[in-house]
């Protein structure tokens, strides 16, 4: 019981957090999608410890468990647009394929950046124990 508690409390945080998102771009008129501005000011107020981790880490956890889940209805809607699909099928297959090798390339050189840098870092710890 109180597990389901605090996981519907986090849950109406982050939703909380993604409606004030939308209403800065609504409000500014901004290009960027509110839900998008909702993650960036959840990542700043994680990253200023502004809240903590353990405050979103339930619902957090759950909704990227089941998020496959959200996409059945992008699928659904997909098959609609057949003929779309046929006009721009190769196109889109283009771009969502570049986008995939680069998303590749830059986490696969951000992690190895991040291993170097932390292998520098334990070494020069070492060397100073």
């Amino acid at each position: 019981m109180k597990k389901g508690l605090i996981f519907l409390l986090q849950l109406i945080f982050l939703l909380l957090i993604s409606t004030l998102g939308y209403k800065i771009s609504e409000f500014f008129h901004l290009p960027i999608p509110g839900n998008v501005i909702g993650m960036i000011l959840l990542l700043l107020l994680l990253l200023s410890k502004a809240i903590k981790l353990e405050w979103v880490d339930l619902a957090g956890g759950f909704l990227i468990k089941h998020l496959a889940f959200f996409f059945i209805p992008i699928a659904v809607g997909l098959m609609n647009m057949g003929g779309l699909l046929a006009h721009y099928g190769f196109s889109l297959a283009v771009v969502i394929l570049g986008s995939f090798v680069t998303g590749i390339l830059l986490s696969s050189w951000t992690t190895q950046l991040l291993v170097k840098k932390g292998v520098k870092q334990h070494e020069h710890f070492r060397d100073n124990l």
